[in-house]
């Protein structure tokens, strides 16, 4: 439908005007609410993703000082043994005395006196 300009006035061009906005404005009001209940979900979706992340990084800083912990337990067993049964004995406690050696010499003959003769 073809409308002649000088047969709209002003009142009609206002009325349109005012239907076009009143319509804008719901449709802006509803996708206002769209994206609004959108952001909620995304904003519980990231702080869900928050709290699973901190608890992955405290369970992973246990991991790494529990395995501090062996690792260094393991490595003082280690060098304990070592240095404990590499190491000379006779250096780590005193040496002893040999026995000392006896050589018993045979008894000497005796000497035998003349007897005097009868």
């Amino acid at each position: 439908m073809i409308v002649n300009m000088d047969s709209v006035t002003q009142e009609v061009l206002d009325a349109r005007l005012e239907t076009i906005e009143t319509r804008m404005d719901g449709r802006i009001a509803t996708l206002e609410v769209k994206i609004d209940g959108k952001c909620a979900g995304v904003d519980a979706k990231f702080a869900e993703l928050r709290k699973d992340m901190h608890k992955g990084f405290a369970d992973m800083t246990k991991w790494i000082v529990g395995t501090v912990i062996g690792v260094a337990a393991v490595t003082i067993t280690i060098m304990t043994f070592v240095l404990n049964n590499v190491g000379p004995k006779s250096a780590a406690t005193p040496a002893a005395q040999p026995a000392p050696i006896i050589v018993y010499a045979p008894p000497a003959p005796a000497s035998v006196a003349p007897q005097p003769k009868p």
